[in-house]
C-alpha cells in the first residue's frame, strides 16, 4: 500500500491475528493478517538495539501472535529472564507500518450518530432488560449531513437531508436498520449517552428479537461482545464492537470541556453550547407523545442527533480525539487512557532510536507524596493586584530537573525538603561533581545527557507554540478573505496545538499512576515539590524586591499563591506614585512596572534557582497575567477579580475572574449563579448601600421563580446505601439523597412509574426545600427535571431558606471578609423614625 494514502482507522488483535480498517486513497478497506512480532532479549553481542541503560538487545522474531504470546507467558514471570519490547501487538504493528506521521483525512472516517427511541409501557427503559419495543432509530452521517430514520408511524421529512424508512413492525425496523448498517459499517459510533443506552439497548433488543449471529453482523469482523463497567456506585454494561470506535460524545464533553454543569442532559449541555434546546415533549406521558403525535415525536428523535451533530461541529472533540489517537498512534478510544497513550508515545519515540522499551512491571501505590502548594492567603478586599502564572509548570519541571526513567540515580536523604532549599542552608555544590541535578525530595537526575522524557516534553511545548501561531495567523486570514480553506485550517492547528496540550499536562498523571510502565513515587514526587520550590522560591524574591523599593521590612506582598501563579499586592506602590490618575492610567503604571521592573527581578530569581539545584537548564518562565483594581480572597483557591487587563488585552469595561466561589460552582442553581456574579459586579464597582438594595431587588423576583428553577443542582449518589424499606430513608441520609428516596417512594406509591422516571444511583438531580406540613410529610424533595403535580408541593416549596442558601449564604460568605452586611442593621434611632 502506499503509506502517504493509507491510515488506520482500527487495529485489534482476535484470536491471534489482526484485523485492520483503514483508508487507501480515499476508499475504506478490511485487512485480516497473520502479524509476526517482535520481542527482544538481553545479548552480549554488539547490536544496534539497546535498553534504556545501553544493554545490548537482540530481537527475537515471532511467525505469529499465539507463538509471541506463549514465549513472553512462559518466560515474562522467570525474574532472570528479562522480556523487552512492546506485548501489545496492535500497537506494534501500528508502528512498524507507520514509522512517520500518520497522515490521515477526517473526510474518509465514516462518524454516524446514533439515537433511539423506544416505547415505555413498562416504566422507562432499562438497557440490561431491553424489554420495550423500539420504535425510532435515526443514524447521520457527520460527513455528508445526511440522515436516515427508520419509524412504524407515518411521518413525512420536512427536511431534504433526512430519508425516512417506514416499517410494518419492530423486527422489520430492525432488519431494515441491520442491512444499512451492514453496507456502511461506520468507523465510529457517537450520541448521547450512546455507549451506556443506545448501543446497549439496541444490542439487548436485537438479540431478543433474533440472536447472537445477527447482532454479530453489526462488527465488520462479525464479532461483538459485552461487558460491564463500575462507574461509582453503578454497574453498567457496555458493548464492544469488534471494528467499530464508540466515543460518546457525553464522555467526550465530561473529558475534554474541564467545565463542571449542573446537568449533563442534552437538553442542557445544547443550550449552555449552542443556545438551543430539545423538542419538549407536549403530553402528559412519553407514551401519549408517540401515540398521538407521532410526527412530532420522530422530529424528537432526529432533533437529539441534530444537537450533537452541532455539538461536534462547534466543539471538534471527536476531531480532537483523532487528533490524539494519530498523535500517539493508538486507536480511538484510547484517548481516555493517559497510560496507554503515553505509554505508546514513548515507545514509538524510542523504537527510532533503537531504543527498546523495558517489560511492565506490577507496582503498589502504597507511598503517598505530596502535592502542589497553596498558600494561605491574605483574606479580605485588596487593592491593585498583578498576577505572574508560570507557562505549563510540570512539564518544564521535567525539563528542568531532567526528570527520566534513565536519568535517575537515587535519592539523597540529606537533601531533602523545601524549607530547607528555600533557605539555602543546605550545600548542593556535590550535585556538580557528581554532575546530576537535585529535585527537593533529594531525587537526582543525571545531566550527561537530556532524558527521553524531557526531550518529548520539550518537542511537543515547540510544537505546540508553532500550531497555536499558525492557528492565529489562519484566523487573520479567514477573517481578510472569508475563505473556507481557513476555516478548515484553524480546526486542524487548534486541535493539533490542544492535543500537545492535554498530553504536556498528563505525563505528570501518568508518571504517578502505578498501573504505568514507568511508575516511580519518587520521580512524581520530584515534580510536585519541584514545582513547590518555585513558586516560594519567586514569592521570596518578589517580597525582598518590594519591601526594598518602599522601603518596609518584612511586609508580605504576595497576597496569595496556588500551584504555578503569584499574586502580588502593588496598592502602596500605586499610592506613592500615581496620584489622582484614572483607571487607565494606573494599569498602564502597572504593565509598564511589571514589564520593566518586576519580570528582572523574576528572570533573575529563577536563574539563581537552576544553578543552585544544578538544573540541566533554566524552564521556569513566568509572565504577567492580570491587572486588577481589586480583588476578593475568602479562602484558599476561592477568589475574585475586578481585570482591567489580561495578558496584553485591555478592557474598557472590568472583567470578572471568579475562582471557587458559588458563583462559578455548578452545585448553585444556575439563576443564583447569573444573579451571584452581579453582586459581585456591585461589590467591585458600587458600595454597600448598592448592594443591599440588589440583594432586596432579587428576592422579590426569586419568589416569582418555578421550583425547578430554584432548586440546587447535585449528584445522587448513594441512594441504594441510604433506602429504609420500612421508613424511606436511614438516620444520617444526606438531604439530597432523602429526597430522591422520597421521590421515589411517592412515585412507586402513585404509580406514576410510566409517567417520571425513577432516581438512580449516580443521576444528576433538583433538590428543594419544602414547608411543614405537607404531602409528603417531609422537609425536603428531589426530583429529576421537574416535580411531579401530582405531588401538589408548589405551594409548599420554601422559598425564604431556598433563598437564604442558594444565594445570601454564598453572599455573606464574601462580604464577611470585606465587613459588609446584606441588610440595613435596625438601630435605635430607626427605631422612634
Amino acid at each position: 500500500m502506499n503509506l502517504a494514502s493509507t491510515f488506520y482507522t482500527n487495529v485489534v488483535e482476535h484470536k491471534g491475528k489482526l484485523l485492520i480498517r483503514g483508508v487507501n486513497n480515499g476508499k475504506p478497506y478490511l485487512s485480516r493478517i497473520n502479524y509476526s512480532p517482535k520481542l527482544f532479549l538481553p545479548t552480549k553481542e554488539q547490536s544496534i538495539y539497546k535498553t534504556l541503560d545501553g544493554i545490548n538487545l537482540k530481537p527475537k522474531s515471532f511467525n505469529s501472535i499465539p507463538k509471541a504470546k506463549h514465549f513472553y507467558s512462559e518466560y515474562s514471570t522467570i525474574p532472570e529472564y528479562k522480556i523487552y519490547g512492546m506485548n501489545r501487538y496492535n500497537y506494534q504493528y501500528i508502528a512498524d507500518e507507520y514509522r512517520d506521521e500518520v497522515r490521515w483525512n477526517k473526510d474518509h472516517i465514516k462518524l454516524f450518530t446514533l439515537d433511539i427511541e423506544t416505547e415505555c409501557e413498562g416504566g422507562f427503559p432499562d438497557p440490561d432488560t431491553a424489554k420495550e419495543v423500539i420504535i425510532c432509530i435515526t443514524v447521520k452521517n457527520h460527513s455528508n449531513k445526511q440522515l436516515i430514520t427508520w419509524g412504524t408511524g407515518d411521518f413525512i421529512s420536512k427536511k431534504t437531508n433526512v430519508t425516512y424508512v417506514k416499517c410494518q413492525n419492530e423486527k422489520h425496523l430492525l432488519m431494515e436498520f441491520l442491512k444499512f448498517w451492514c453496507k456502511n459499517h461506520p468507523d465510529i459510533v457517537t450520541g448521547w449517552n450512546v455507549k451506556f443506552f443506545d448501543v446497549p439497548y439496541l444490542m439487548n433488543r436485537m438479540r431478543f428479537i433474533f440472536d447472537n449471529d445477527t447482532i454479530n453482523k453489526m462488527s465488520p469482523w462479525n464479532f461483538v461482545n459485552a461487558d460491564r463497567v463500575q462507574l461509582g456506585n453503578k454497574n453498567s454494561q457496555y458493548w464492544n464492537i469488534l471494528g467499530v470506535s464508540i466515543l460518546d460524545y457525553f464522555d467526550l464533553y465530561k473529558k475534554f470541556t474541564y467545565v463542571r454543569q449542573e446537568s449533563y442532559r442534552l437538553n442542557y449541555i445544547a443550550k449552555v453550547e449552542l443556545g438551543e434546546q430539545k423538542l419538549e415533549n407536549p403530553y402528559e406521558t412519553f407514551k401519549d407523545f408517540y401515540t398521538k403525535d407521532y410526527q412530532r415525536f420522530v422530529e424528537y428523535n432526529i432533533q437529539d442527533v441534530e444537537l450533537v451533530d452541532k455539538l461536534e461541529d462547534k466543539m471538534r472533540l471527536i476531531e480532537l480525539c483523532l487528533t490524539m489517537a494519530y498523535d500517539y498512534k493508538v486507536n480511538y478510544i484510547d484517548v481516555y487512557s493517559q497510560v496507554r497513550c503515553w505509554d505508546t508515545l514513548i515507545y514509538n519515540h524510542l523504537l527510532k532510536k533503537n531504543i527498546i522499551i523495558p517489560p511492565r512491571e506490577d507496582h503498589e501505590k502504597d507511598t503517598q507524596y505530596e502535592g502542589a502548594y497553596v498558600k494561605d492567603p491574605q483574606l479580605g478586599l485588596h487593592k491593585w493586584i498583578v498576577s505572574f502564572d508560570l507557562n505549563s509548570l510540570y512539564p518544564h519541571l521535567i525539563m528542568q530537573y531532567n526528570i527520566s526513567p534513565e536519568k535517575f540515580v537515587g535519592v539523597d536523604t540529606k537533601a531533602v525538603g523545601v524549607e530547607n532549599f528555600l533557605t539555602e542552608k543546605l550545600d548542593l555544590n556535590f550535585a556538580k561533581s557528581k554532575d546530576v541535578t537535585i529535585a527537593p525530595n533529594g531525587a537526582m537526575f543525571k545531566r550527561d545527557k537530556q532524558g527521553f522524557l524531557p526531550e518529548l516534553m520539550e518537542k511537543m511545548y515547540s510544537d505546540r507554540v508553532v500550531f497555536k501561531k499558525k492557528a492565529i495567523e489562519a484566523k487573520k486570514e479567514f477573517q481578510k478573505t472569508k475563505d473556507p480553506i481557513y476555516k478548515n485550517e484553524i480546526s486542524r492547528c487548534h486541535n493539533i496545538q490542544m492535543a500537545k496540550k492535554i498530553a504536556l499536562n498528563s505525563a505528570y498523571g501518568a508518571i504517578g499512576n502505578q498501573y504505568f510502565r514507568y511508575f516511580d513515587v519518587k520521580q512524581a514526587e520530584a515534580i510536585t515539590l519541584g514545582g513547590q520550590l518555585s513558586i516560594r522560591w519567586v514569592e521570596r524574591d518578589v517580597n525582598k524586591f518590594m519591601n526594598k523599593i518602599l522601603n518596609t521590612t518584612n511586609v508580605n506582598y504576595v497576597v496569595a499563591s496556588d500551584t504555578d501563579s503569584i499574586y502580588l499586592k502593588l496598592d502602596t506602590l500605586v499610592d506613592k506614585v500615581c496620584k489622582d490618575k484614572t483607571t487607565q492610567q494606573v494599569t498602564d503604571f502597572i504593565d509598564k512596572a511589571a514589564e520593566d521592573k518586576i519580570q528582572k527581578v523574576i528572570d533573575d530569581s529563577f536563574s539563581n534557582l537552576a544553578k543552585y539545584v544544578n538544573a540541566f537548564g533554566q524552564k521556569m518562565i513566568m509572565k504577567r497575567e492580570l491587572i486588577a483594581n481589586k480583588a476578593i480572597w475568602v479562602a484558599k483557591k476561592r477568589y475574585m477579580m475586578n481585570v482591567f487587563d489580561e495578558e496584553g488585552v485591555r478592557y474598557e469595561t472590568s472583567k470578572l475572574k471568579i475562582m471557587g466561589v458559588e458563583a462559578v460552582k455548578s452545585s448553585t442553581p444556575e439563576v443564583c449563579r447569573g444573579k451571584i456574579k452581579d453582586a459581585i459586579r456591585v461589590i467591585m464597582n458600587e458600595d454597600e448601600d448598592a448592594l443591599i438594595k440588589f440583594v432586596s431587588d432579587f428576592k422579590e423576583v426569586f419568589k416569582t421563580l418555578t421550583p425547578e428553577e430554584v432548586a440546587f443542582p447535585r449528584s445522587c449518589n448513594n441512594i441504594n446505601k441510604f433506602k429504609n424499606s420500612s421508613q424511606i430513608y436511614n438516620k444520617g441520609t444526606p438531604i439530597h439523597v432523602k429526597g430522591g428516596l422520597i421521590y421515589n417512594h411517592y412515585i412507586h406509591r402513585n404509580k406514576l412509574e410510566r409517567k417520571y422516571p425513577l432516581i438512580r444511583d449516580g443521576d444528576k438531580i433538583k433538590f428543594l426545600m419544602l414547608k411543614q406540613p405537607n404531602t409528603v410529610k417531609d422537609t425536603v424533595i428531589a426530583f429529576v427535571t421537574r416535580i411531579p403535580e401530582e405531588f401538589d408541593l408548589h405551594k409548599y416549596v420554601d422559598y425564604d431558606t431556598q433563598f437564604e442558601k442558594t444565594f445570601t449564604d454564598p453572599l455573606r460568605f464574601i462580604l464577611n471578609s470585606i465587613g459588609w452586611k446584606l441588610e440595613r442593621e435596625a438601630s435605635l434611632e430607626s427605631f422612634f423614625e
